[in-house]
């Protein structure tokens, strides 16, 4: 299950869009997502200390932060009153060349990495919080958030979690993964039919170099369409 929103809630797993190197540029000249989340949950800050460089398949989970610049509800808390979120820090691929991402290999990496982040082995599925997350790796990384909306999907999908993707105020993104989601449960594909059309759809964007390209959106409607 998939939910749409343009602004994120406390209670629920969130995703970190992360440096492999935790904070990124949090203590220097960094103001992007990662920055502004350990900025806001300074006790994240400490990470730094004692976690090395994010391996391809690695990510950190950070438990219990307290949020200090907002209210805290009355629900939801642990004994010293702070509320019982946990954040992953997964780190994208930066593509210098934004063509490299449709490649098969670095498709695997980010759903590889999208995996480690949100499976959780140690829960009963009913029991699996929500991943709140968005467009991972989009920023200064350059990723395509079609792609990776749909490489987070399979993995949410293949950990047995609910994806809450925040498009933070891109209604337009908002309007059409919503449109994608119905059309791809509606055809019902798996995870593994996913990952066969993205490989398609690599080959299909690569040989489009220096033309008009067909976006991921476009090429799924159009493949998936009797």
């Amino acid at each position: 299950m998939i939910t749409l929103a343009l602004r994120l809630p406390t209670i629920i797993t969130q995703v970190d869009f992360a440096n492999k190197f935790i904070g990124g540029g949090v203590l220097g000249g960094g103001c992007v997502q990662e920055e502004i989340r350990f900025m806001i949950c300074p006790e994240m800050i400490v990470s730094r200390l004692f976690t090395e460089a994010l391996s391809p398949r690695e990510v950190l989970v950070i438990t219990g932060a307290e949020q200090y610049n907002v209210t805290s509800g009355y629900a939801g808390k642990d004994s010293w009153h702070r509320r019982c979120t946990e954040v992953v820090a997964m780190d994208a691929l930066c593509f210098v060349k934004p063509y490299e991402q449709y490649r098969p290999p670095n498709i695997r990496r980010e759903l590889n990495k999208a995996y480690c982040g949100f499976m959780c082995p140690e829960k009963p599925p009913a029991e699996r919080s929500a991943i709140a997350t968005g467009n991972w790796g989009c920023g200064a990384f350059r990723g395509d958030p079609q792609l990776k909306a749909i490489i987070q999907l399979m993995a949410a999908s293949a950990a047995g979690r609910r994806l809450a993707y925040f498009t933070f105020g891109d209604k337009r993104l908002c309007k059409n993964l919503s449109a994608m989601y119905d059309f791809l449960k509606g055809r019902r594909l798996t995870v593994g039919d996913l990952y066969e059309l993205l490989v398609k759809y690599s080959q299909h964007r690569l040989q489009q170099a220096g033309q008009s390209n067909t976006s991921l959106f476009e090429y799924l409607y159009t493949t998936c369409t009797p």
